[in-house]
């Protein structure tokens, strides 16, 4: 009987291995008001992580499944050596319009999962899948604050400030 050996981490490999050219550029068909989401990634100490992938869903109008290449919705980009990330897309529908996010980082055993939402807090607060946590002042590391064009999001994987994340 062979002996037990150590789980494997998600990374460090991202920006070697799933490098998607143009990954941070959702193309989805018809109109709507472009959204640039920014954001930085870091660790417990508060140390940019340099070597994440951030991967994006969101809900789309009604067109091909696949735009110019890119899967409708989706969105894939590694973090620079600061911890940023820029994707552009469209602004989801809804009443709390929201991306879904999967973060893959080093010393990871899974992928993290959480959303990110374009909306005030207090609607944000609705969201059926926030009833748990909706009292907590943690909601709000799940917003992004709009900051002229763009709209800026930071991650903080734990520790003081630790972003809201969901069982897979």
């Amino acid at each position: 009987m062979a002996g037990r050996t150590p789980s494997q981490t998600v990374g460090p490999f991202f920006s070697e291995a799933l490098r998607w050219k143009d990954g941070g550029k959702v193309r989805l068909a018809g109109e709507g008001e472009s959204v640039v989401l920014v954001g930085r990634i870091t660790d417990g100490a508060g140390a940019p992580v340099a070597d994440a992938l951030v991967e994006t869903w969101q809900a789309f109008p009604e067109g091909p499944a696949v735009a110019e290449g890119n899967p409708r919705g989706f969105a894939r980009v590694e973090t620079g050596p600061d911890g940023m990330f820029r994707i552009e897309t469209r602004m989801p529908p809804g009443k709390a319009p929201c991306l879904d996010v999967t973060l893959f980082a080093r010393g990871l055993l899974r992928a993290l999962r959480t959303r990110v939402y374009f909306a005030p807090e207090s609607a944000v607060r609705s969201d059926p899948l926030l009833a748990s946590i909706a009292s907590s002042p943690r909601v709000a590391t799940l917003v992004a604050r709009r900051e002229g064009a763009e709209y800026r999001w930071n991650v903080r994987l734990q520790g003081e400030g630790e972003t809201v994340f969901f069982a897979a």
